[in-house]
């Protein structure tokens, strides 16, 4: 039989062990849960975007709205970089991943050292300027169409008019009026193309 310091022995070296066991287990634990464990669009390493990028181009249009709606939700909580990162790539296959130009100022705002991968660095250089490009060819769009539909207006009111008025300049200045339409229209026809292309 034990006597009892030696049972007081025992007890000592196991809650020594115990407590040396207890500290290891928490010594990675800094307090909080890491808010970007399990998630894989806070992510923001290279090969987690590239693979973003190839799975949503595999994927219907429709199925590319839902991904894009999820990471719109997760960009009203306070968004990490993973997030605009992912927003940015999404963006470039669909129209549904929001606004182009919030997209880059969020991406702008990521901390350098966040990004210190220099593949990573490059394939945000790429995305970000295939995005300014993207924006720039909206924007030409949106410009012929709204001079497309001036243009209509305009021959519109010419053809009401013309049928009252038997002028010959009016008639030379309406074919003129339909020459430009046209080659608004061919410009935006060449444009569609051009972003098709790209």
């Amino acid at each position: 039989m034990l006597s009892l310091p030696s049972i007081q022995k025992i007890n000592l070296a196991l809650s020594l062990l115990l407590l040396a066991g207890c500290a290891d287990f928490n010594a990675g634990w800094n307090g909080y849960q890491d808010p970007y464990y399990g998630d894989p669009y806070a992510q923001s390493d290279f090969d987690e975007l590239l693979a973003f990028g190839a799975n949503m181009a595999k994927i219907s249009p429709s199925a590319r709205a839902d991904v894009c709606h999820t990471l719109q939700k997760r960009q009203k909580n306070p968004p990490g970089p993973g997030i605009y990162l992912h927003l940015m790539v999404g963006r470039l296959l669909s129209d549904t991943c929001g606004d182009i130009h919030k997209i880059l100022s969020g991406v702008n705002a990521i901390p350098a050292g966040s990004m210190s991968d220099v593949r990573l660095q490059r394939f945000v250089a790429i995305h970000t300027e295939a995005l300014k490009r993207l924006q720039n060819v909206s924007r030409k769009v949106g410009t012929l169409e709204r001079k497309q539909k001036s243009v209509q207006s305009v021959l519109d009111s010419k053809d009401s008019n013309e049928s009252k008025d038997t002028n010959g300049s009016k008639k030379d200045e309406t074919r003129l009026l339909r020459e430009k339409l046209e080659a608004i229209r061919s410009m935006e026809k060449h444009l569609d193309e051009s972003s098709d292309t790209n």
